[in-house]
């Protein structure tokens, strides 16, 4: 047994030492409505089953509080197991998921658009504008809002040549704060600079998140 005081004791440093892990219990234990970020969250004691939290959820300047429990997968032997638990729950956190491209509804959008600038690009301009003139009602939509066909096809390709630049420079800082603040291995670093690499921005801002939270408690030391 953990006494109330001892506990939340524990719950002040797990949060001062731990904001990433805390982040993770958070996010797994709070019922998220549709707009709502996690503002901040904290740990007000730590039980050995698992942790009373306190995390605060805004959309624009609506925010409401919640005290979520999150529950651990095997209770604590003792409280000095605590930090290696913490650590666990850590890496879970800093884990990139695949299936975000599917499940992320902006990610998958994105997607989607920039495989068909990719086959655009790779199909040519010329060719482009040949499957265009085939089909005389989407061509007509063309011409009225870009002017002409090959217009068109140019800033097709002119857009998926942007998209590889933009979303290139996006995985190299990933890749960098990555190793440098998160100080992730190679597996995760390469998963998030790929994930990032293929849609940017809706991986991109879930990354900075993460990172954000660790330079925040560097700044804090």
């Amino acid at each position: 047994m953990i006494s109330d005081e001892e506990a939340k004791k524990l719950g002040k440093e797990v949060t001062d030492q731990h904001p990433l892990a805390v982040y993770g219990m958070a996010k797994a234990s709070t019922q998220i409505g549709s707009g709502y970020t996690i503002s901040s969250s904290m740990v007000t004691a730590v039980r050995v089953d698992g942790c009373e939290l306190r995390v605060t959820l805004c959309r624009g300047d609506l925010c409401e509080m919640k005290q979520p429990f999150y529950k651990f997968s095997t209770p604590l032997s003792s409280t000095a197991d605590l930090g290696d638990r913490m650590l666990e729950i850590r890496a879970k956190s800093c884990a990139p998921n695949p299936i975000w491209l599917i499940t992320d509804p902006l990610a998958f959008l994105i997607l989607v658009v920039c495989s068909l600038l990719a086959y655009g690009t790779y199909i040519g301009v010329d060719n482009m504008v040949d499957a265009i003139l085939r089909a005389p009602r989407i061509e007509s939509v063309l011409v009225g809002v870009f002017g002409s066909s090959r217009n068109f096809a140019n800033l097709v390709v002119g857009s998926f040549w942007f998209s590889v630049v933009a979303h290139a420079f996006e995985a190299t800082i990933t890749v960098y704060y990555a190793k440098t603040a998160l100080k992730l291995g190679l597996l995760p670093t390469s998963i998030w600079a790929v994930l990032v690499f293929s849609v940017g921005y809706p991986i991109f801002n879930r990354f900075q998140r993460l990172a954000a939270i660790e330079k925040g408690r560097e700044k804090s030391k």
